[in-house]
């Protein structure tokens, strides 16, 4: 029997690149679609699986007590990797914030809670027994106690800077579409109770003593300068109660308190009283440092680097008289309230004055940190790798 063999040249090279053709076509298909639905799986739980991700493989403690025993409780505090963090007293703790972490620490070292926050430009606030922490420059915020995360919202806008009350309000001023910014205020349990669009830019604001309304301090433009004035807002009503006039300079920072409203410009401050009328103005002697605010009033530090002379200025917010102290500069940094004295830290040391600049008495000696803040009857020293701790001396 004779067996049928095709001759080569009876296929149909044409056909069999059609069928070639058609599985590398089907296959890419197949392959694309695969990459479509993880895409899209991905970015539908991107905010599920974020918090879960962040730190595989890289998880470490940013922020570590001392363990050497013949060291004072648990410190100094080890900061890894020269990280940038921020401290704020969160109802007599330590509230610390890096880049990913919040840490809570007690006065005397001990981590007491670890909380993930996976901000981007994470900022700090806190008042009373509740911390802030925000998003600069993007659309997220949480609010935080000692114990727990009380809640969390995500904006529509763009966060430029936020604010949290004694009494748990957050206010917060983002971006706005049709407007320079836009300011939305929420209540203790995140219910949003206010908002307004604003047609300056705003670059401070303060809460009342009641915290039922704020204090808005918007800059623009006049002769050539920039001038600030302030703007008192109720969140129970939709005008405001009053706007006081031009203040010729670029406001830093405002406080409001029972005897007013304090503002702290570039090259001036001022206080006004609860009717929007200026009271007080201090020229600045010098170069702005540092500032503080209590209940007693302003402390502002200053340095002139020319005359090698620095000044703090401390003003009672009753009498609204400012008191100068001027003495030799070496470096000045910080400046705080304790009771009724005023510290002052140098490249040197850390020096305690009398609220009218009287009895200085050296109470630590210190040269690589920054700045401190006070907690108790002790002084915590903030430095590029570390936070330290001395006792306070009356």
């Amino acid at each position: 029997m004779r067996t049928n063999i095709k001759n080569p040249k009876d296929v149909d090279i044409v056909s069999l690149r059609r069928k070639r053709k058609r599985r590398r076509q089907l296959t890419k298909f197949i392959i694309f679609v695969l990459i479509a639905t993880l895409g899209i799986t991905a970015y539908i739980k991107v905010d599920d699986w974020f918090p879960k991700l962040e730190g595989i493989g890289s998880r470490f403690q940013s922020v570590k007590s001392n363990q050497n025993e013949r060291s004072e409780g648990n410190f100094p505090l080890s900061i890894s990797g020269g990280i940038d963090y921020q401290v704020e007293e969160l109802n007599g703790y330590l509230a610390i914030l890096s880049d990913a972490y919040l840490y809570i620490y007690s006065t005397d070292g001990e981590l007491y809670d670890e909380r993930q926050h996976a901000y981007a430009n994470a900022m700090l606030q806190s008042a009373n027994k509740k911390i802030l922490i925000y998003e600069s420059g993007g659309n997220n915020f949480r609010v935080d106690s000692r114990r727990k995360n009380l809640y969390s919202r995500k904006l529509e806008n763009t966060i430029m800077f936020a604010r949290i009350s004694d009494t748990g309000n957050v206010a917060v001023i983002s971006t706005s579409d049709t407007y320079v910014c836009k300011l939305t205020v929420f209540d203790e349990d995140g219910v949003e109770i206010y908002s307004r669009n604003c047609v300056e830019r705003v670059i401070d604001m303060c809460f009342s003593s009641d915290g039922n309304g704020c204090i808005l301090a918007t800059t623009d433009a006049a002769n050539g300068e920039l001038v600030s004035k302030l703007v008192s807002v109720s969140f129970d009503s939709k005008n405001d109660k009053w706007t006081s006039e031009p203040f010729n300079t670029l406001c830093l920072k405002t406080y409001y308190d029972k005897n007013g409203i304090f503002v702290i410009g570039e090259t001036k401050c001022a206080y006004y009283n609860d009717k929007g009328k200026q009271e007080m103005s201090y020229d600045y002697p010098s170069t702005l440092v540092d500032w503080d605010y209590s209940n007693l009033g302003a402390a502002l530090l200053f340095e002139n680097e020319v005359k090698r002379r620095s000044y703090f200025t401390t003003i009672n917010s009753e009498k609204k008289t400012p008191n100068e102290k001027s003495f030799p500069s070496s470096g000045v940094k910080c400046i705080r309230f304790k009771d009724k004295n005023v510290l002052v830290m140098n490249k040197e040391n850390i020096n305690k004055y009398g609220f009218d600049g009287s009895e200085e008495t050296t109470i630590g000696s210190e040269n690589s940190s920054e700045k401190f803040i006070i907690i108790d009857n002790y002084i915590f020293l903030l430095g590029y790798d570390r936070i330290d701790r001395i006792k306070y001396q009356e």
